[in-house]
């Protein structure tokens, strides 16, 4: 178990770099059928935004342990990718050729960080 614990933030910065892969993808319009397919389901993009932000605050929050700073009223981990997540939104009003800024992708990137804030809250109840 200890062992697994440690590749948590082997795991949170490599899917940040996925994510972060995502977004210049998609800012310089470049095709990709992984975001091309996306678009296929219903709500897929939400659902998309809600997903990756929801694993990667979840990742980033147990690569630094529990604590019990709250911050936005969210754990220390949450709330940095809540911050990324919005500011990553706000970007998209520099890229008008290729990227839509998007409230209700804001409002799937805070649904999902708050997802993952729930999850490790619970999971914290049973450690």
């Amino acid at each position: 178990m200890l062992s697994s614990l440690r590749l948590l933030p082997v795991a949170a910065v490599s899917f940040f770099g996925f994510i972060l892969w995502i977004i210049i993808v998609s800012d310089i319009g470049g095709p990709n059928i992984l975001i091309d397919s996306v678009r296929t389901i219903p709500y897929g993009d939400k659902l998309g935004h809600m997903g990756l932000y929801a694993v990667l605050a979840l990742l980033v929050n147990l690569s630094l342990k529990p604590r019990k700073q709250q911050y936005l009223c969210l754990p220390l981990g949450c709330a940095v990718v809540l911050v990324f997540a919005l500011l990553e939104e706000l970007s998209q009003y520099f890229f008008p050729s290729t990227r839509m800024l998007d409230i209700q992708d804001a409002l799937a990137d805070i649904a999902g960080v708050y997802l993952a804030a729930w999850v490790c809250d619970k999971l914290s109840m049973k450690l």
